[in-house]
């Protein structure tokens, strides 16, 4: 899928919400990347998430405690996921996985 944008920054969005999902999963988990169309899903079988939480992992410094299996990371990466889409006309979204995990998905508008 063509994007014009800056390959960096692409490459940071797409490393942070792989490593992400990686980090933030159940052991022994699943994590499945895909791109349909002009929109990148990467979603995870993480613990369960609140709904009314989700969009709020898009905040600087936002570690939800509970729900997350690992004690590393400062809560910036979904911020700088949310920034890096944002420079490039992208929508983000994240959604709860039913059964557990979250769904992160950017949708990228134009060539």
């Amino acid at each position: 899928m063509p994007v014009i944008g800056d390959a960096v920054l692409l490459r940071h969005l797409v490393t942070n919400l792989v490593d992400n999902a990686v980090r933030y999963n159940r052991p022994g988990g699943t994590v499945w990347v895909r791109l349909t169309g002009r929109t990148l899903t990467i979603t995870n079988t993480g613990t369960p998430v609140d709904p009314d939480r989700a969009d709020g992992r898009f905040e600087p410094f936002r570690r939800l405690g509970q729900d997350r299996t690992s004690t590393s990371g400062h809560g910036l990466g979904l911020s700088i996921v949310a920034s890096i889409a944002q420079a490039h006309a992208a929508r983000v979204t994240a959604r709860p996985r039913q059964g557990g995990g979250l769904t992160v998905s950017v949708t990228f508008t134009g060539t």
